[in-house]
């Protein structure tokens, strides 16, 4: 049983600059993005562009890194949940705004929850929380 729950990891070529890079990339995306619709003027498609194109391949890296277990712990919940909120923010403009501080709120939690939360990993042991 615990065998199971151990944590593998995949390393990753200059892992640290690679994510650094994407992170980069990501945040001046959803930024430019955030603020054009902030500001009530039309989003140049660079921005949403930029910010799927990275968020993609942050995920692609996780992945890698962490397998498919990544998608059953508490920042995979996080990542699914923020892509789905995107989604609906580009077919429904009227709540754009209000889904992208729900976006926020979600990046905000994946990055800052203690490890033991965001590593957290659902429904193994027979669809039990595992601890």
């Amino acid at each position: 049983m615990a065998k199971a729950q151990e944590k593998k990891q995949r390393k990753i070529f200059l892992d640290q600059p690679v994510k650094m890079a994407l992170l980069f990339f990501h945040f001046l995306g959803f930024a430019g993005w955030y603020g054009a619709v902030a500001m009530g003027v039309k989003v140049p498609a660079l921005f949403p562009a930029v910010t799927t194109i990275s968020g993609l391949l942050l995920t692609v890296r996780e992945l890698y890194k962490d397998g498919l277990v990544w998608l059953i712990v508490t920042e995979g919940y996080l990542t699914t949940l923020k892509v789905l909120l995107l989604i609906i923010a580009w077919y429904f403009k009227e709540f754009e705004f209000f889904l992208f501080h729900l976006v926020i709120l979600c990046g905000i939690l994946s990055a800052h929850l203690p490890e033991k939360i965001r590593e957290k990993r659902f429904f193994l042991n027979g669809g039990k929380i595992a601890q």
